[in-house]
């Protein structure tokens, strides 16, 4: 490459930058951009065909310096925690680098042609890298929790993006000041392991299987022909275990309301803010899922448009948000949830992460089940911000 290309390719790029942010991409015209970057139209097409390789060019050269840095900054790191600590403050710093830079790079997604580009390998080589050090985690038991490797990246690069679209649009905090608040979740989310807490959770399993088949032994056969050896049987324990939780087959038929009414209970009253959590973020999911259509529109279209966060469909999801954030502070009042959490942060944790999630699910119409996929993720939330 002689001297002459390569000092107006990178001129031309910087210049269609400052057009793209000033304009818009849809707005701005092949001559502006000449003339920003003071070249002749036919010059400027001697070294892109289009606005769009224009455009991905941009992204191309971002990514692949982004790849190389990232790169860099890991060599020599130990641990999977340390480096993934190291990843996602690299892609934080690297979101916040130019505002205009990233407020292009975040529209690029609403182009179908952007999929098929070099600048869209450049973005599978670069999240490459976070998946590798996923799989290492997953592999050497120090992330937990999750199925795939896919689940926790889209959780991170959704994450951030989130909050670089709320920077650029909104002058919110950029990524690189939010780095320690979304780090923390996202690690919460995936290093819980099996501790006290989860024991518990399946002594309660095991106790709930046990008045199950003891409700349906006694339903059909009466309490006096009910066997303890037969529930015991059916409910797939020892004999003896149903003794460390019931004193005598009396007891565990007094003991039968007591769980379903307690179901009863918390159902009408909403007490339990992690099953409240579970069921919105389950109900977003299969909304998304049964309107493919309209999710299309709004992560693909709208999601980078400024004047999407002023209109009144945004004041929708906010009130959205509003639902999910007095249950969070339900939960930090009764001690189930960290008191110190950051509702900006979370927010683009959850809305992020559903919308990287959904991406793939739409562009190359993918067929897995939203609603499975987020039944897997709404676990992850609500670990990002259990109390210790």
């Amino acid at each position: 490459m002689n001297a002459d290309v390569q000092n107006k390719r990178p001129n031309i790029l910087d210049s269609a930058i400052r057009v793209f942010a000033m304009n818009g991409f849809e707005q701005a015209k092949i001559s502006e951009i000449a003339k920003e970057s003071q070249i002749a139209v036919s010059g400027l097409y001697t070294f892109f065909k289009s606005k769009e390789d224009i455009l991905f060019a941009i992204i191309e050269d971002f990514l692949s310096k982004s790849i190389k840095g990232l790169k860099e900054h890991l060599e020599g790191i130990q641990g999977t925690e340390n480096k993934l600590r190291k990843a996602v403050w690299f892609h934080c710093k690297a979101y916040s680098s130019s505002r205009k830079e990233i407020q292009i790079i975040l529209e690029s997604r609403s182009y179908p042609r952007f999929y098929k580009s070099h600048a869209y390998e450049k973005l599978i080589n670069y999240s490459q890298i976070f998946t590798t050090i996923i799989e290492e985690g997953i592999t050497n038991g120090s992330l937990c929790n999750i199925s795939s490797p896919g689940v926790l990246r889209d959780m991170i690069l959704g994450t951030v993006d989130h909050v670089a679209i709320n920077w650029t649009i909104k002058n919110a905090p950029s990524p690189l000041e939010m780095t320690e608040h979304l780090f923390e979740l996202i690690i919460n989310s995936v290093t819980r392991k099996e501790d006290d807490y989860v024991q518990l959770d399946k002594k309660e399993e095991k106790r709930k299987r046990i008045i199950n088949e003891a409700t349906q032994m006694f339903a059909k056969e009466g309490y006096k022909s009910a066997k303890i050896a037969k529930i015991a049987l059916l409910a797939g324990v020892a004999e003896g275990s149903v003794y460390e939780y019931f004193q005598n087959k009396e007891n565990l038929l007094i003991s039968i309301p007591e769980g379903k009414l307690g179901m009863l209970l918390n159902q009408l009253s909403g007490d339990v803010p992690e099953e409240e959590l579970r069921r919105i973020i389950h109900t977003i999911f299969a909304f998304h899922n049964n309107n493919r259509d309209y999710s299309t529109v709004l992560v693909l279209m709208l999601r980078p448009n400024k004047k999407f966060y002023y209109s009144e469909s945004n004041k929708i999801l906010d009130q959205i948000f509003d639902l999910i954030q007095k249950i969070i502070v339900k939960g930090q009042a009764t001690g189930k949830f960290k008191k110190n959490l950051d509702p900006e942060a979370y927010r683009s944790l959850l809305f992020g992460s559903i919308d990287h999630i959904i991406i793939p699910w739409i562009i190359f119409d993918r067929k897995y089940d939203l609603i499975k996929v987020g039944n897997e993720v709404s676990k992850l939330f609500i670990n990002a911000i259990k109390s210790d």
